[in-house]
């Protein structure tokens, strides 16, 4: 059977169909000559071949380079939910993503990330920005899922976030009649030419280790193994969170020195409290913690919520200050 990625396109229009933009974003992230003529370059990428005195773009040229891909390829979009709680019930958001194949990857990150919870710790004098996922092992699902789908499927692939875990989804099952025990550190692609594309914008390291990179990412962050599943129908990536304990993750290295925010001790030492011991604050409070005047501690918790780190809350008379998560 042909492969999808190189079925020729004939009714792509250069004219009109070809996102110039899209291309020139690629040939800079692969570290290609900006002048080089479209046509020689997608045909150098395998994105199309010579019909007569005609270029014809194939399928994977159309995924990466056509201005609406989806108007093409019209199952190529991907869809993502949030969900109440753990169970596919109630949706608190629901996005169709559409572009091309690297600008979907890029979206469903986004998406995920939004509805993704970020703790923050608070060490002596700086802050720790602790995130619910690894979201390199999120985005190399994500690429996975549009990388390896079967494109000739019904089904698009869907990303669905939960209060305990995230699924991503992908049409189709393993190909080559192979299982997930024979896929394990082998490279088998099902659209060849995809794979390669994205590898040139570095969105995919080596081949084969996709599978190992994510539980690798998991697990360094603090969190279970993923798992992974297939059937005739689908393939499906689950990455479980930390629900309650993510104050209890993998520190990672995005540390912020509040020193350098203008922060004096009381204010540190008071959000230190404030996140660690979900201490609330009252200007009277302030005051008998840090031995301050009533201005003083007005200046230093109003300064914490120009800050964006604590919240007001109460009327003119009651007024208390909390984290901000």
């Amino acid at each position: 059977m042909p492969r999808f990625d190189l079925a020729p396109v004939k009714s792509f229009n250069f004219g009109f169909d070809f996102d110039e933009a899209a291309f020139n974003s690629f040939l800079a992230k692969a570290r290609l000559d900006l002048d080089s003529v479209p046509e020689q370059v997608l045909y150098d990428l395998g994105c199309g071949k010579l019909a007569g005195r005609s270029f014809v773009i194939n399928n994977a040229g159309v995924l990466f380079f056509a201005r609406e891909p989806q108007r093409i390829v019209r199952n190529s979009f991907v869809e993502c939910f949030r969900f109440q709680g753990n169970t596919r019930g109630n949706i608190v958001d629901n996005k169709k993503l559409v572009g091309n194949l690297a600008s979907l990857v890029d979206q469903g990150e986004a998406f995920v990330k939004r509805h993704s919870r970020l703790a923050y710790k608070f060490d002596g004098f700086n802050r720790i920005n602790i995130e619910e996922y690894p979201y390199k092992a999120i985005k190399e699902a994500i690429v996975n899922a549009v990388c390896h789908r079967d494109y000739l499927a019904q089904n698009n692939v869907s990303i669905h976030v939960f209060d305990d875990r995230v699924e991503v989804i992908s049409p189709g099952n393993i190909p080559n009649g192979l299982t997930l025990k024979d896929v394990e550190g082998k490279s088998n692609p099902r659209n060849f030419t995809i794979f390669d594309l994205f590898k040139r914008i570095d969105y995919v390291e080596r081949a084969g280790s996709g599978l190992k990179r994510m539980r690798e990412e998991m697990i360094m962050h603090g969190l279970d193994n993923p798992r992974f599943e297939a059937n005739k129908a689908f393939f499906t990536a689950t990455f479980f969170g930390p629900k309650d304990k993510i104050l209890d993750l993998v520190q990672p290295s995005n540390v912020l020195d509040l020193r350098s925010l203008g922060l004096n001790e009381r204010q540190i030492k008071a959000l230190g409290l404030a996140f660690n011991e979900n201490k609330v604050f009252s200007n009277e409070e302030y005051r008998k913690v840090f031995r301050v005047s009533r201005q003083t501690a007005s200046r230093d918790l109003t300064e914490l919520v120009k800050q964006d780190m604590l919240k007001e809350e109460g009327g003119s008379k009651y007024v208390s200050y909390k984290a901000k998560r």
